[in-house]
């Protein structure tokens, strides 16, 4: 029997207490401060960069986290912590360059922009290491509603076709299919090629996507104004490489909705 039990069940409770899960609300541009002795990563989702941006990622070193080495362009929404890295790929010419690896991490998005990111065109290369496993396997690419990502419209492209998502807080619901695209998404997710794709987004409410040229999905939707963008797999296997990301104002104006 122990003379005196105090200190071990204070240390009991500081254990118990040390595991205790803790929730983080993701805020645009504000890292917050955690715990000693926590391993998680704050995550914010639009960092607040202007229009235009270009990004090659050639001058970020190779193994690098995207958003530790360029917070003020990159953030992150996940429920666990994720880590986009830059890696060595082989461009179309088979020349060596540098890309994002996109892998699942739990459904964790890239993202970049603003909350005031309006009537913009995103281009990026997108490059498939083939590694599917799942049936609705492929690239997702959220235009964000909002600058806190809790609404968004989320497009995904793999071997089931193209669907698009409305997401608001914990509600999802697909609002548009083309499960007749499932031969070129398919493709896509096995032919381990390079592929542009583009999403142009205007304050009326349109929003398009497209690859290579060829218009995948267009969308009117009531609830979008403004916002950035975040990129992502669909898959627990699946690795897919970005490159070449550009986003430019749209040249001509938006009509008034």
């Amino acid at each position: 029997m122990l003379r005196n039990p105090w200190p071990w069940l204070g240390a009991a409770l500081t254990l118990l207490g040390a595991c205790a899960p803790t929730v983080f609300q993701p805020l645009p541009g504000v890292e917050l401060p955690l715990p000693r002795g926590r391993v998680e990563v704050p995550t914010w989702v639009l960092p607040g960069n202007p229009l235009p941006l270009s990004d090659d990622f050639e001058r970020y070193p190779v193994g690098a986290v995207l958003t530790g080495v360029a917070p003020e362009r990159y953030g992150l929404l996940a429920k666990e912590k994720a880590t986009f890295t830059v890696v060595e790929a082989l461009d179309p010419k088979n020349a060596i360059t540098r890309a994002v690896r996109l892998a699942p991490f739990g459904g964790a998005l890239l993202t970049t922009g603003a909350g005031n990111w309006t009537d913009y065109q995103a281009r990026f290369d997108v490059q498939s290491l083939g590694n599917a496993y799942w049936a609705s396997a492929g690239l997702r690419a959220r235009v964000f509603l909002d600058p806190a990502g809790t609404q968004g419209l989320e497009f995904r492209f793999g071997l089931d076709g193209i669907e698009l998502t409305k997401v608001l807080g914990e509600q999802r619901r697909v609002v548009a299919k083309r499960p007749e695209l499932k031969e070129v998404g398919e493709a896509f997710v096995r032919d381990k090629l390079w592929h542009r794709f583009e999403v142009l987004a205007r304050s009326t409410g349109e929003v398009r996507f497209r690859m290579d040229g060829r218009e995948l999905l267009a969308w009117q939707d009531p609830d979008f104004r403004r916002g950035g963008l975040g990129f992502g797999v669909h898959d627990t296997d699946l690795v897919l490489y970005l490159d070449n990301l550009e986003v430019t104002p749209l040249s001509e104006p938006s009509k008034a909705p």
